[in-house]
């Protein structure tokens, strides 16, 4: 459960992004040769979602917040905007449960004055409705809204509209100068589970082996058929910042390489004002010849693992020991893992071997297959391959 304390510590330690730096040493000769100071800002969580909230108000963001009501409220005892706006404390505040917001955000008197709660609201709730059904005490501070009522309402938000919000935000930010001009991309999708409830959601069955005590050798588990419920969302980000520059959103059953091109055209078209997607860095499972060749036609330059059993993998190995002709290149890189108070450090060495115009990718052609290599008239379309020889850790 996320504590009180947990949450004030959120601005330094638990985001992503970072929003300040404490120097005590440079604040005393500042003042020491200065005497002046010119504000003085709390790190708490009142400063962080009210700093939070203006922001997105100078960018012309809550415009877009408003249009994520599905306009299925009856009586509207609560603007649907309010609802979306504690919901986005909770995301910000990186609280995991829904359950838990009770006692760190709907009881706060001023964290709830920022989502237009008032403190009467705060202490005796926004209505009395299902107060005779209670078997237990009222409490001294009810909150101003009931955690399953944040919940229900949340859930209502459809997939397209949460896409259509998404990329109006990432656009606006692209007017603030977020992102480079010449933008080094990658694209990767992730699955996002819920139960066999939850309104159009996909499902999808897989043989796993279950995490058992006990069993010492891996092959001694048996696969086990299990179902997933939910969805898988494809993403492409700005590899630099790591901030998402489009989304799209289907069920979870759907292939990996099915809305590469799709998130891909978003991207461009809301960031094509003020940068360009210059190359794209993808994994395995976009694997598809026809995908790329449409990503190679759009003038992106690709990267992509191949698998270790596909030819042109085995034939850019088998060149790679050919030092005279392909002379390998030894470089030494700061990989950076974790995040927060577990984030370390550690020199790579790392030794590469650049083959060009492998002519063994026959699946890279507009028809993503080897039907037409057969034909008199057949030409190889070129690619470039990089083998890692030798990785040494320090």
């Amino acid at each position: 459960m996320t504590s009180r304390d947990q949450l004030q510590e959120t601005p330094c330690n638990r985001l992503f992004w970072h929003t300040a730096e404490r120097d005590d040493a440079k604040v005393a000769d500042h003042l020491f040769h200065r005497r002046e100071m010119d504000v003085v800002y709390a790190m708490d969580e009142a400063t962080l979602f009210d700093s939070f909230f203006n922001y997105l108000q100078e960018i012309k963001v809550f415009p877009h917040l408003e249009q994520l009501d599905p306009q299925k409220q009856r009586r509207k005892n609560v603007p649907f905007f309010q609802i979306v706006l504690v919901f986005l404390m909770k995301v910000v505040g990186s609280i995991k449960t829904i359950d838990e917001i009770s006692d760190l955000l709907l009881t706060d008197e001023l964290l709830m004055s920022m989502c237009g709660f008032n403190a009467h609201q705060v202490k005796a709730g926004s209505c009395d409705r299902g107060t005779k059904l209670r078997k237990t005490p009222m409490p001294e501070i009810r909150g101003s809204l009931c955690v399953d009522t944040v919940a229900n309402h949340i859930v209502t938000i459809t997939p397209r509209r949460i896409e259509n919000f998404f990329n109006r935000c990432i656009q606006q930010l692209a007017k603030q100068g977020i992102f480079p001009k010449k933008i080094h991309a990658s694209c990767d999708c992730t699955l996002y589970e819920t139960t066999s409830k939850f309104k159009g959601c996909g499902s999808v069955t897989r043989k796993v082996k279950p995490k058992a005590r006990g069993y010492r050798k891996v092959g001694e588990l048996k696969e086990v058929l299990v179902t997933l419920y939910g969805w898988k969302v494809w993403a492409v980000y700005e590899i630099k910042t790591g901030i998402p520059l489009a989304i799209k959103i289907d069920t979870i059953e759907k292939p990996d390489n099915l809305h590469v091109l799709a998130v891909l055209e978003q991207a461009k078209e809301n960031v094509k004002v003020f940068s360009t997607i210059d190359s794209l860095v993808i994994d395995r499972g976009f694997l598809d010849g026809k995908v790329l060749y449409k990503i190679d036609e759009q003038g992106i330059e690709f990267v992509i693992p191949l698998k270790r059993n596909m030819e042109a993998a085995k034939d850019a190995r088998q060149l790679a020991l050919d030092s005279d002709s392909f002379p390998p290149v030894t470089r030494e890189v700061d990989v950076v893992h974790g995040y927060g108070k577990k984030k370390y450090t550690e020199k790579v060495l790392t030794t590469l071997v650049g083959v060009p115009d492998l002519l063994t990718c026959d699946w890279f052609n507009p028809e993503g297959s080897k039907t037409n290599t057969t034909k008199k008239d057949y030409e190889p379309i070129p690619l470039n391959a990089v083998v890692v020889k030798t990785i040494e850790i320090n």
